[in-house]
């Protein structure tokens, strides 16, 4: 029932999707590959969010109408659906499902956002760092303290997760190479001990 309700757009990897301060209201599901989020600032873009197939965006304009939050590209080439926002507003309440999934994500959103705005305000650049690929990383099956992050994101994509300069990732990760918290490998970082990176991050914060 709800495919019948969108439009079905193919996207190639770098192509816009959505402009932030645009005005119209229509909602986008991904059915494959990967969209990213960021706002537009005037020193560089902070990325927002990552989505994968199965996700959605733009739900917050379709409810008040206001100009998007922030722009969206396809990091791959992808195929959305999109809805028309008074549409989506309408199934919101008579889909139960589709209501549900919606206002689940928004709270994972909420919750992650609040992560991320209480580590800009509290901790230091190195532990902004440090948090973010404890972020991106899962755990390692072999070996519960160590955790390992798969095709890792370049310096300058790290750096716009966490607002600072390519550089400054570079040197911090740089340091944790040589102090044994990190090995590079590859297509991936591995993480030699989280539990000490998480404890140093929680010391960050307090301090």
């Amino acid at each position: 029932m709800l495919d019948r309700q969108c439009l079905w757009v193919k996207t190639q990897a770098g192509a816009w999707v959505v402009g932030q301060s645009s005005h119209d209201r229509d909602v986008y599901f991904i059915m494959t590959g990967h969209l990213r989020a960021v706002l537009n600032m005037a020193r560089q873009d902070l990325i927002f969010t990552d989505m994968m197939a199965g996700g959605f965006f733009g739900e917050m304009s379709a409810f008040d109408g206001a100009p998007r939050a922030a722009s969206v590209f396809a990091v791959t080439d992808s195929l959305v659906a999109k809805m028309p926002g008074p549409i989506f507003v309408e199934l919101m309440f008579s889909h139960r499902p589709l209501g549900d999934a919606v206002v689940g994500t928004l709270i994972e959103r909420v919750r992650a956002m609040s992560r991320r705005v209480g580590e800009l305000g509290a901790l230091n650049v190195r532990a902004r760092v440090h948090a973010e690929l404890l972020r991106l990383a899962r755990p390692d099956r072999d070996d519960p303290r160590r955790a390992i992050i798969i095709t890792p994101p370049n310096q300058s994509e790290i750096a716009a997760r966490i607002n600072t300069r390519r550089e400054t990732v570079s040197r911090e990760l740089n340091a944790m190479e040589r102090c044994g918290l990190i090995e590079r490998r590859r297509g991936a970082i591995v993480i030699t001990d989280a539990l000490r990176l998480s404890a140093g991050i929680e010391a960050a914060s307090e301090a």
